[in-house]
């Protein structure tokens, strides 16, 4: 991501994040002196869910100027999972927030209060409601738009808190009409729809930490910009971790023919790095090699043989890297094994076997690759 780019995303993350900070302070101030004055209990935890969403901006913030720093030589891939760790501690302060809601709720339910309901907290509840669901949906958008995970966990809380002030108003008017007080029953089941939210966000952002497999369109696509260079065959074991939004490295085996000299390897290889880095926004740290045997064809029989026993197994998913040489008698290939196999080691060894039952006088060397991109 260019140095231009990241600055303009930067500024676009901040700007939401103090409008939300904002927009928050002045709901939850209003909430609480409402939620005094009628002896709410439902208004009074929206408005401290307010002030935790006010915080949440403010982590945000934080967190989108850590992961800005340029890279040093302590942290040489830079410092943009910042950005995943401060989306997992607003998913942290979203589940606390739920917990103290259901218990909250809960004391209400044992000793129970009667509030008293005016027309002034219909005015501040619907208001917040409207604000709340235009927050949301602004802090998605923003947050899609400049891949941050902290605005699209704060823009879901936001819409969910739009719903918990919405069932305010609902258990408000039941008290009027019906004299029958809901509302601490009401917090208990939007409080456990917090904790649900917030539990999903901790799983999704401590799954970004720990690293996930790219998505498949990502690693479709710099396969096949790496293709588009002519005379390359081929391009396997796209390995791509991710050190924060829009900061992907990347290393990858190409296929190229036997034919090749080192000169040529070595100036295919740089274009298509700057390809990948233009086009895809991927660094390759790394570009490995396979030679592809050319003009022979006993080796084309032998790599037809081969492929129909490795691709027959179950749990194979892909040959590639394959070499034959005639006269030293040797064969060597890639298999990616699924990560459903059993036992990667013993299908390894089964292919051995059956590939030496056929051809006893090679040299077989089958290396076993991993799933790790599609």
């Amino acid at each position: 991501m260019s140095t231009s780019k990241t600055d303009s995303r930067q500024r676009a993350i901040i700007r939401t994040s103090i409008i939300g900070i904002a927009s928050n302070i002045v709901l939850a101030a209003f909430k609480a002196i409402v939620g005094t004055l009628s002896g709410s209990i439902a208004i009074v935890l929206d408005a401290v869910n307010n002030t935790s969403d006010a915080l949440s901006s403010i982590i945000t913030v934080i967190g989108t100027k850590l992961a800005g720093k340029p890279a040093d030589k302590a942290h040489p891939y830079g410092h943009g999972r910042y950005e995943h760790i401060s989306a997992a501690v607003i998913a942290v302060i979203i589940l606390y927030a739920g917990i103290t809601a259901l218990v909250e709720s809960v004391k209400s339910i044992i000793y129970p209060e009667t509030p008293d309901y005016s027309w002034v907290t219909f005015v501040v509840v619907g208001a917040a409601v409207v604000v709340k669901i235009a927050l949301g949906l602004y802090f998605r958008a923003s947050g899609k738009k400049n891949d941050s995970d902290a605005l699209v966990n704060s823009g879901t809380d936001a819409l969910q808190d739009a719903v918990i002030s919405a069932s305010t108003i609902v258990a408000a008017a039941v008290f009027m009409i019906w004299g029958l007080s809901l509302e601490a029953y009401l917090g208990v089941i939007i409080s456990l729809f917090i904790i649900k939210a917030g539990i999903e966000m901790i799983r999704e952002t401590i799954s970004k930490l720990i690293g996930e497999r790219p998505g498949k369109e990502l690693s479709l696509a710099v396969k096949d910009t790496i293709c588009e260079t002519e005379g390359v065959l081929g391009a396997f074991d796209l390995i791509m971790n991710s050190y924060g939004p829009g900061r992907w490295l990347a290393s990858v085996h190409i296929s190229v023919p036997d034919t090749w000299s080192a000169d040529k390897i070595d100036t295919v290889s740089r274009e298509i790095t700057d390809r990948v880095a233009v086009k895809n926004k991927v660094f390759l740290t790394a570009i490995g090699i396979y030679s592809h045997n050319t003009g022979n064809d006993e080796v084309k029989k032998i790599r037809s043989d081969v492929t129909d026993i490795v691709v027959s197994e179950e749990y194979v998913l892909q040959i590639h890297g394959f070499f034959c040489d005639t006269e030293k008698k040797s064969l060597r290939f890639d298999v990616v094994v699924d990560f459903a196999a059993p036992d990667a080691n013993k299908l390894i060894e089964g292919i051995h076997e059956k590939i030496k039952q056929i051809y006893p006088e090679y040299d077989v060397l089958i290396q076993p690759d991993s799933d790790l991109s599609d």
